[in-house]
């Protein structure tokens, strides 16, 4: 059996081939060298190639084993260097390296102390633990650094003890080549330390006889000691077991091959069982007999007489073996031989296959260059000879044909020219394959070589056989060699390229490349320097997603997808190409972990110009890199929202319909999957997607879907109804309503079945956005359209919605409302069933189905009354009081703006009676949504004309939560933008709050600011937020993908105390009481230069501001006209107090100082006295103020800590809540009172109805 080696070597690991079916002992050598095949400009692939005089062949295997004999012979010696090496193995321990250095370090040393023991005591078991200990070392990457020591020394160090083990083992040649590498790999440190003397013997007497052509110095022995290794595997590959290179005698016996038939397969049964004793493929003693005495002699002179050396041509051409052999004559055949006839049958036409291929690249005169085995080359009588192909036909048939005597009959001449020609043909692969240089040589084809290589390892795999899995695993070692060790590209690739279309044509190898050991990091290696065709090698190979993940393959796959080269190669349908190959081990990266990990690798490919390179990778007829693609576009998606514009830009159609329309189901689910990822766009882009699917798939896709909602699992059948109500939608037949009622009806289903949650939940999620939009990132904007219909207007309320951009333009779409009024009539056509469907969603404990029944239920209301109106009464007896629950204080705000946008159109017409049974609390909760939309005003009108009620004003304040964040100070502000609470704190830090319920989660910490922020505002264009500082800036910021990014900042002369806004212009009040205006270009003004001012509040195009000495002024913005609508207090008895807050209330607006005044703002103008006046505790200062309906929210200077409650109707003081510490800022948002203190705390209250 061949034996194995070590895949993982990333330097050129010593390998070998010692493929004798009977005993180490043989008869004569008589070898002559292989002719170069081809001449190199480099000077090392020229004396690689160019043949080695024998005798120094025989010196040098002679000398090394002479010396290492020696060395092994000296304990003094070995003692000496046992002690160098192992002192300079724990000088360089350290505690910082990892436990795999560790177990390297402890291999060689506990190796050569194993080989010591094994020496001095002749133990078998510690030579074989020590062989394995030294494989661990010698498979290092020879360019690292292992705990501290240079990986060179340490490969060098096993390779030399390696060699002394061989020598205790018996096997002469092994010793030459593990001594070799060890050359190879450091030829400083063998010179210097491992064996000086015997260094210099083998560079004078072995490698200066070489020549010049190698180069000086250390470099020219690394070439000399790889050229001598080269050949000498190959002398051990073609000889096929010929007796060691020591061993000289004066005659060659023609062995008979029937005679040593039987001892052949007992031989092999013996090497195979060794064979596989190994993980690592390492160059072991594949002859070792167990019951042999190991150390009684170290170098075995006896040759047996009687034993016989079976060369490679004896293996090809032997007519009696195990089974029948291919190149018996027809006449040979019996009716009992018909499946041997077949096996040559396939033999013939794969020599012919490989005949037609060689013949393509070759000349008509080009003579024969591949390397030649002992004896079966004796008819030439030159070494240097060329011969022509019918040259070396015709002498190989006079020499078959005058010493075989295999054969009862006479062989044809044709056989036996066949015959010879197939034994050339295998020997030029293997050459080749020896010689691995010469696969990256540019002369030699790399699609001829896969081709010729890779029709000998079929042929040799379709003859059954123990001897010729012989060859075939010679095949497949010098591929994995070849792979493993060497460092030039075209070999790589060349080696990559055959093994690939080996397993192409038979996965089942597989299974023997992975027990030879082959090392994924040696394919990760190839691929990362630009040997593409690994990508097909790691997909064949089919590793596990965290082996994948090891590889850290990513950049490189990429880098192959965007490449614009294709896989070159003139064989027949390849399997997969690189770039398909990259596709599907992308599709592993991206899908097979857990969300942090998919995460980081989607970064990497989520680009523009990654993406339409990974839209371009699969071929139309290829499902299985469609569906790969279509997986990797969803994650994509998925990650980042805007992938979704680049896809629907650079992503053809026609593929992922395919995927539905096979007849596959995998690709229908993928298909079906991409299309509900994809179509989450805006309205107008998805009709126009719609509309393309509909014109390339027509009544087919549409007949797919049908079958898909009647035969595929749950989550499917409701993506594919979706998908085919939209498609229906789109076409709005009138004479087929089939498929929009089943689609329907498939959807309402799911949703009213509660045992299915997944499903449940899915269904209310299509149903509450098959008639709305969606953003580009994906988002649904269904809502958002929904609440801007209710009239919500306030910049400072549409904040309060979480993951909404109002200035995205999908919002201004008119197709949104025509799209929707279509959806709707088809859904309204199956009555009934639909709302009870809905009302049992709008009751159900999950709140994002709940949340999703009540949109569908809004979107519908807008088609809806614009119907009869028994459709809209009969809607409003079965929704209303499962609608009604939505309005109260503590739900959020956009569902109380929906709730009351369905109140409004389900109650329409004659439905309006159905206000006067609504209860006092829905209308107490209407009340106070009517600051926000005009809709709950109007409903509060027709409800009070149609039932006069008597307002009982009954409020509960609890505090939902506290947000413990210490070291940060004081929280100076605080303000809501996209959804999220932000906080400025006094160490310049800005944090943002997650609130859903009665937890609050910090999401991210900002720190750009160097000192206090002191106030927020929002900007309407852009919807921006701004904030402002003692460190003299303010900073402007957008959100980009859920992440806050500072896009201006604006440089001021003093420190920033306030901030408002209206339209593009910024008001900021300075510490030192100073107005600045900034416009849009950011040039600043001052106003009011005569006023110290103390805050401002904007409001419909107006701003009013408070100033020191107690009086308010009023700009207005469109003519910049100035006025004082209250003038200071003029007594001399009592000092000015300056206006410390103002606040708007619909048209009322109320000052905050000694006392809290409000009037309506066209009696300020009129200086009347005001309507309301409220004076807190006596000598108090109001600090702040805030107004939540009938509420006015008021923090003193008496008392810092806590909140004073005020009947703004009746002007009474109700109560008081308690922050704890000192108050620093405030806000009111959706019946919620935040309060920020001086510890960092903040408290949410909220008020509810009694």
């Amino acid at each position: 059996m061949c034996g194995k080696w070590g895949i993982g070597h990333k330097s050129e690991a010593t390998t070998f081939f010692s493929i004798s079916l009977l005993s180490q002992h043989s008869s004569p050598f008589q070898w002559r060298p292989p002719l170069s095949s081809s001449s190199s400009s480099s000077s090392l692939h020229h004396h690689r190639h160019e043949s080695i005089d024998p005798d120094l062949l025989t010196l040098l295997v002679t000398s090394i084993n002479h010396h290492i004999n020696s060395f092994i012979s000296s304990p003094k010696s070995r003692k000496l260097l046992q002690a160098k090496c192992t002192s300079n193995l724990t000088t360089h321990t350290h505690d910082s390296f990892d436990f795999s250095d560790q177990s390297i370090i402890s291999n060689l040393y506990w190796g050569i102390q194993n080989l010591e023991d094994a020496i001095d005591s002749k133990c078998p078991n510690q030579i074989q633990t020590s062989e394995k200990m030294l494989q661990a070392p010698a498979s290092l990457n020879e360019n690292g650094i292992t705990a501290g020591i240079s990986n060179g020394y340490l490969i060098c160090c096993s390779y030399f003890y390696l060699g002394v083990l061989s020598k205790v083992q018996g096997d002469e040649v092994r010793v030459a080549l593990h001594f070799l590498q060890a050359l190879v790999v450091s030829p400083g440190l063998v010179r210097a330390e491992l064996a000086p003397e015997l260094y210099r013997a083998v560079v004078e007497s072995c490698i200066a006889p070489l020549g010049a052509g190698l180069g000086d110095g250390l470099e020219g022995v690394k070439r000399g000691a790889a050229s001598y290794k080269a050949w000498l595997m190959y002398q051990q590959v073609i000889s096929y077991g010929e007796s060691s290179l020591v061993v000289k005698q004066n005659s060659h016996e023609i062995r008979n091959t029937k005679a040593c038939s039987t001892s052949s397969s007992n031989s092999y049964h013996h090497h195979h069982h060794h064979h596989h004793n190994f993980g690592k493929v390492h160059p072991i003693d594949l002859q070792q007999n167990t019951n042999a005495t190991i150390v009684e002699s170290y170098v075995s002179n006896e040759v047996s007489e009687t034993s016989s050396i079976k060369q490679l041509q004896d293996l090809l051409m032997e007519d009696q073996s195990d089974s029948y052999s291919l190149y018996s004559g027809i006449s040979d055949f019996s009716d009992d031989d018909f499946e041997s006839q077949e096996y040559g049958d396939e033999f013939n036409r794969s020599l012919q296959n490989l005949r037609i291929v060689a013949e393509e690249q070759q000349h008509p005169e080009t003579t024969i260059t591949a390397p030649r085995s002992p004896e079966f080359w004796n008819c030439l009588e030159d070494d240097e000879e060329k011969l022509t192909l019918e040259t070396f036909k015709i002498s190989q048939m006079e020499y078959t044909q005058g010493n075989s005597k295999m054969r009862d009959g006479i062989l044809f001449s044709g056989e036996n020219s066949y015959r010879i020609e197939q034994a050339e043909i295998v020997q030029k692969v293997i050459s080749k394959l020896c010689f691995s240089e010469k696969l990256g040589e540019p002369e030699n084809d790399e699609d001829s070589a896969t081709a010729e290589i890779t029709t000998v390892y079929e042929m040799l795999a379709n003859k059954p056989g123990l001897k010729y899995s012989l060859l075939k695993d010679v095949i497949l070692d010098q591929l994995l060699m070849a792979l493993s060790t060497s460092k030039e590209q075209g070999v790589t690739r060349a080696s990559v390229s055959i093994l690939s279309s080996i397993i192409s044509s038979n996965r089942s190898v597989i299974d023997e490349i992975k027990k030879k050991g082959l090392i994924l990091h040696d394919l990760a290696n190839a691929l990362k320097r630009d040997v593409y065709e690994a990508a097909v090698l790691i997909y064949l190979i089919n590793p596990t997603p965290n082996e994948i993940k090891t590889l850290e393959l990513m950049p490189t796959l990429i880098k192959i997808i965007c490449s614009s080269s294709c896989f070159r190669s003139s064989l027949k349908s390849p399997f997969v190409t690189p770039h398909s190959a990259s596709l599907m081990i992308i599709q592993v990266l991206v899908t097979a972990f857990d969300n942090s990990t998919n995460t980081t690798h989607l970064a990497a490919i989520t680009s523009p110009k990654v993406i339409s390179c990974l839209a371009n990778v699969p071929r139309n007829d290829n499902l299985e890199e469609i569906i790969s693609l279509a997986a990797i576009l969803v994650k994509c998606m998925r990650f980042d929202g805007q992938c979704r514009y680049y896809i629907s830009q650079y992503t053809p159609i026609s593929p992922f319909i395919s995927l539905i329309l096979s007849n596959h189901k995998d690709a229908i689910l993928a298909g079906l999957e991409f299309y509900h990822e994809l179509l989450r766009m805006p309205r107008s882009s998805s009709v126009g997607l719609l509309q393309k699917l509909q014109d390339e798939g027509g009544i087919d896709i549409k007949c797919v879907l049908l079958l898909a909602i009647q035969q595929t699992q749950q989550e499917y059948k409701l993506l594919a109804a979706g998908l085919l109500l939209q498609l229906d939608v789109l076409e709005e037949p009138a004479d087929n309503i089939l498929n929009r009622e089943v689609a329907i009806q498939t959807l309402l289903e799911s949703l009213e079945c509660e045992d299915i949650s997944d499903s449940q939940q899915l269904a209310a999620f299509i149903f509450s956005n098959i008639g709305g939009t969606y953003a580009w990132t994906g988002e649904p904007y269904t809502i958002a359209w929904l609440v801007k219909k209710a009239g919500l207007n306030s910049m400072l309320h549409k904040n309060i919605v979480k993951n909404i951009d109002w200035s995205d333009d999908t919002l201004q779409e008119n197709g949104t409302e025509v799209w929707s009024g279509k959806v709707a009539r088809h859904i309204l056509k199956l009555g009934n069933p639909v709302f009870y469907a809905l009302k049992m969603g709008l009751k159900s404990k999950n709140k994002r189905i709940s949340r999703d029944c009540l949109t569908t239920v809004a979107w519908i209301g807008c088609e809806i009354v614009k119907g009869p109106d028994d459709l809209r009464c009969l809607a409003c007896d079965i929704l209303l009081s499962a609608i009604n629950q939505y309005v109260h204080p503590g739900m959020e705000l956009e569902e109380r703006l929906l709730a009351c946008l369905c109140i409004y159109n389900y109650t329409f017409g004659r439905g309006m009676q159905k206000l006067t049974q609504l209860s006092e609390g829905v209308r107490e909760s209407l009340r106070r949504l009517s600051s926000i939309t005009w809709m709950a005003e109007e409903l509060l009108k027709v409800a009070d004309y149609c039932m006069p009620n008597k307002w009982r004003i009954s409020c509960v304040h609890t505090q939902l939560l506290e947000a413990n964040y210490n070291g940060s100070g004081a929280v100076n502000s605080l303000i809501y933008y996209r959804g999220h609470l932000f906080s400025g704190y006094s160490n310049g830090s800005i944090k943002v709050w997650d609130i859903k319920g009665q937890t609050m989660t910090l999401i991210a910490d900002i720190k750009e600011h160097k000192k206090a922020v002191t106030c927020f505002a929002l900007l309407e264009p852009g919807n921006c937020l701004l904030s402002g500082s003692t460190d003299k800036t303010i900073r402007i910021w957008q959100m980009f993908e859920r992440k806050m990014q500072c896009i201006e900042v604006i440089t001021t002369k003093d420190s920033i105390q306030s901030l408002e806004t209206c339209g593009e212009m910024i008001f900021a009040v300075t510490c030192s009481h100073k107005m600045k205006v900034f416009d849009s270009s950011r040039k600043v003004n001052d106003i009011f230069k005569n006023k110290h001012v103390k805050c401002i509040r904007a409001s419909q195009g107006k701003v009013y501001i408070g100033c020191m000495d107690s009086s308010i002024q009023e700009l207005v913005i469109g003519n910049n006209r100035q006025q004082e609508i209250k003038a200071p207090l003029k007594s001399w008895r009592k000092q000015n107090k300056p206006i410390n807050s103002i606040t708007l209330y619909k048209d009322w607006l109320y000052s905050a100082s000694t006392c809290i005044d409000g009037s309506r703002i066209k009696d300020w103008r009129r200086q009347i006295k005001a309507q309301v006046s409220m004076v807190p505790e006596k000598g108090a200062n109001v600090v702040a103020m805030s107004i939540v309906e009938d509420f006015i929210y008021l923090n003193t200077s008496c008392s810092p800590s806590n909140l004073e409650i005020w009947l703004r109707g009746t002007q009474q003081k109700v109560g008081r809540l308690s922050a704890g510490s000192k108050i620093t800022s405030m806000l009111t948002a959706n019946d919620m009172i935040l309060c920020g203190t001086e510890s960092g705390v903040g408290f949410p209250f909220s008020s509810s109805i009694d």
